[in-house]
């Protein structure tokens, strides 16, 4: 099987078999699994994966590991050709799965900390306008 990219304001509900679906807007891609499952894969980009078009063809790295099926299939995307890795064992797709979710949240967290940081900003800036108007 080879992929093509495709750039796409919205991943489409029905993905196509062979295709790398990009938005560059929502930082995401996604695509059916190599091996044929069916299941849907999807990565933030760039967060977690890189997508490319080279003349048309998809390129994702680093490697697919489908943790999440049962397949448990693992793969680079160079050039449109799939290049099969050694499956995942449950244990480590587990451990992937719990790192991912880790490395996530403490993402999440660093976003939360900055929003926090701001709306303290403008919440200063407010008070003090207010104290300089006398309201």
């Amino acid at each position: 099987m080879s992929f093509v990219y495709q750039a796409v304001e919205r991943i489409p509900k029905q993905p196509s078999a062979g295709v790398v679906y990009h938005s560059k807007e929502f930082e995401v891609a996604a695509l059916l699994c190599a091996c044929g499952c069916g299941h849907r894969v999807m990565f933030l980009v760039p967060d977690s994966h890189q997508v490319t078009s080279e003349g048309g063809m998809a390129t994702v790295r680093p490697s697919i590991a489908v943790c999440d099926a049962p397949c448990k299939s693992h793969y680079f995307i160079t050039a449109g050709r799939v290049e099969w890795l050694p499956a995942f064992s449950d244990a480590l797709a587990g451990s992937v799965m719990r790192g991912q979710i880790a490395r996530h949240a403490a993402v999440d967290a660093k976003r939360r900390s900055w929003g926090s940081r701001v709306r303290a900003v403008v919440a200063r800036a407010y008070n003090k306008l207010k104290s300089i108007l006398g309201l």
